[in-house]
């Protein structure tokens, strides 16, 4: 499973009062998609652009670290190192995050840079700007064949993807796109993952599976228990009442989220961890030695 949205906010509310204030002592970067920060108190963070498993958590894991750092490494070493993490800020359910670091720049006084992570699955980018908004460097630099629109000096977020703000909805809203736009013999999960921004497939199944029993429930159904499920779901957001919830069939994870679901029934075991840093450092372990292991080949 790719970070969700929501799962994403989960993790930035509970690692930015843990890393806001703290120094960069120094900077790594184990893999081509990873960079660590190492922070004053021993913490790790870790920012993973990578195309299966971008995400953004304190690890605890120890990684190998390249003897001839790679160029991206050294120039964030160049601006960054010494520097102290101001803010860590997500765009509203939005898979984007910066971090707004202050340091000592060119001309030995003190600057603001922002390193900006899009953990956007294959679209995914680690991307370091100055205080003014011009980009200095990117993991990964995209060209004009690659992408017409964001062929920018300065940064500007990723384009909106034309769905609706689901916090933004009213009952009446809800049921005028049900009745105006939802195709006849939609399904509940189908026309959410359609019509609204940051709602994961899980939740979209999970959603249709509480309104009307089934996870491929069909509006017609239950339109009316649909919107007491997407206004709980929204309330969670809102509220950032949020749990490290792990999926898990024969123990083994194959899924993660931010609330119990009740969808799969007792067909999978449903366990939480102690922090979102821990269940992303768990989940990912065996994936991450596996790609580790594709790079090196």
């Amino acid at each position: 499973m790719a970070l969700d949205a929501v799962c994403l906010q989960a993790a930035v509310r509970e690692i930015a009062p843990q890393v806001e204030g703290l120094k960069i002592e120094k900077i790594q970067q184990p893999a081509r998609d990873q960079v660590v920060l190492l922070l004053r108190g021993s913490r790790r963070l870790l920012l993973c652009a990578s195309a299966s498993q971008p995400r953004l958590n304190l690890t605890e894991v120890l990684r190998d670290n390249h003897s001839q750092p790679p160029m991206f490494c050294m120039l964030l070493r160049k601006h960054l190192s010494g520097g102290r993490i101001i803010t860590l800020r997500q765009e509203p359910l939005e898979r984007v995050v910066t971090l707004e670091i202050e340091a000592i720049n060119e001309l030995g006084e003190m600057g603001r840079f922002s390193l900006v992570l899009e953990a956007m699955n294959r679209h995914s980018n680690l991307i370091l700007c100055g205080g003014d908004g011009r980009i200095i460097d990117c993991m990964r630099r995209v060209d004009f064949e690659m992408s017409q629109q964001r062929q920018v000096l300065f940064y500007q977020a990723p384009a909106p993807t034309g769905k609706l703000d689901p916090t933004a909805m009213t009952l009446e809203d809800l049921r005028r796109l049900v009745l105006e736009q939802a195709p006849e013999g939609e399904g509940q999960g189908k026309w959410l993952l359609d019509t609204f921004t940051a709602i994961a497939p899980l939740w979209a199944r999970e959603m249709a599976f509480r309104a009307g029993g089934s996870t491929d429930c069909l509006l017609s159904i239950a339109a009316g228990r649909l919107w007491l499920e997407f206004d709980a779901w929204r309330r969670l957001v809102r509220q950032g009442e949020f749990l490290p919830v792990v999926l898990a069939r024969d123990g083994k994870p194959f899924d993660f989220t931010f609330a119990p679901v009740l969808q799969y029934e007792n067909a999978c075991e449903i366990r939480t961890e102690e922090s979102f840093s821990q269940l992303l450092d768990h989940f990912y372990a065996q994936r991450e030695q596996a790609d580790r292991v594709r790079q090196k080949g």
